[in-house]
C-alpha cells in the first residue's frame, strides 16, 4: 500500500481493509483479515507516518502482525484446530526522504520503520518484540508511466520459542497514470520468509486510487495473487484517506 497512497497534501488520513486467504504451503486453510488506520504528515521532502491494524486471523499456524500491518507466518499447523484471534495488532512508525535533483527524472525516497510492540505476545498476534526495517525506492517518470523498483531490508525481533530470520523484500513494477487524480500500478513482490518453516513469498499486486472531484477524499482498491506456497493464495484491498493542506483536487 505505501506506493499506491501517493498524495501531494500536507497532511492525510486514512482507513484501509485487507482481506487474505490461502494455505501457505500449511496444509490447511489461513484467513486474515486486517484493517488500519493510518495517518501521514509530509514536511517538505520528508514524510512520518504512523499505523495501528486491527486483525482477524483464523488458522492452525502461528502469524504475528509485521510492519506496516503485513502478517508475518512463522510456524505452519501449530494448533490441531483452526483458532480465530483478533484484536488490535502493533504500531508502525515511519520516516523517509526523498531525493529528487532538478535536473533529473530520477527519483530516491530512503525511508526506516519500526514496529512497536503494543499487542503482547500472549494476544496471539504479536512476537512481543520491536520490529525495524529499512528500504529503498528508486522511480523514475516516463510520460504517463513511471517505473519503479523498491528494496527494503527486516530485522526481526526473537520471540521466547522462535528465532526469526532478518531478510529483504523487493518490489518492481509501474504506475499508469490516467488523469490528474488516478492511476493503475502494477507490480511484483517478494519477501523472504521469516523462518525456515516456511517458504519465501512471491506474489503480483494491481490496484487504482483515484480522487474524488472536488473533494479531499482518495478511494484506492487492489488486488494481489499469489505464486509461491509462501504467499497468500489471493487477497484484496479497499482504502480511503483524506488529504488536508496543500493542493487536494478541490
Amino acid at each position: 500500500m505505501e506506493r499506491i497512497s501517493q498524495s501531494d497534501s500536507i497532511a492525510d488520513f486514512s482507513l484501509g481493509t485487507i482481506y487474505a486467504e490461502g494455505k501457505f504451503g500449511t496444509g490447511s486453510k489461513t484467513s486474515i483479515w486486517s484493517s488500519a488506520l493510518g495517518a501521514r504528515l509530509h514536511l517538505g521532502n520528508a514524510t512520518l507516518t504512523a499505523s495501528l491494524p486491527w486483525m482477524r486471523i483464523r488458522s492452525r499456524s502461528t502469524i504475528f502482525t509485521g510492519i506496516d500491518a503485513t502478517p508475518v507466518l512463522v510456524a505452519p499447523n501449530t494448533s490441531a484446530v483452526r483458532r480465530t484471534t483478533d484484536g488490535f495488532g502493533d504500531l508502525t512508525l515511519g520516516a523517509s526522504y526523498i531525493i529528487a535533483p532538478e535536473s533529473s527524472p530520477i527519483e530516491v525516497e530512503l525511508s526506516g520503520r519500526a514496529k512497536i510492540n503494543t499487542a503482547t505476545e500472549r494476544s496471539g498476534l504479536s512476537s512481543g518484540e520491536n520490529d525495524y526495517a529499512l528500504g529503498t525506492d528508486v522511480s523514475g517518470t516516463m510520460g504517463k508511466v513511471t517505473p519503479f523498483v523498491s528494496f527494503s531490508y527486516r530485522f526481526l525481533g526473537d520471540t521466547t520459542a522462535y528465532r526469526l530470520r532478518d531478510g529483504p523484500a523487493a518490489s518492481a513494477g509501474a504506475s499508469y497514470a490516467l488523469g490528474s487524480n488516478s492511476f493503475l500500478l502494477a507490480s511484483y513482490h517478494y519477501s523472504r520468509a521469516a523462518t525456515r518453516l516456511v517458504d519465501d513469498a512471491h506474489e503480483l499486486f494491481a490496484g487504482i486510487s483515484t480522487r474524488i472531484p472536488r473533494s479531499p477524499l482518495r478511494v484506492t482498491s487492489f488486488a494481489t495473487a499469489g505464486l509461491s506456497r509462501g504467499a497468500a493464495a489471493a487477497s484484496g484491498g479497499l482504502a480511503i484517506s483524506a488529504g488536508f493542506g496543500g493542493h487536494n483536487g478541490r
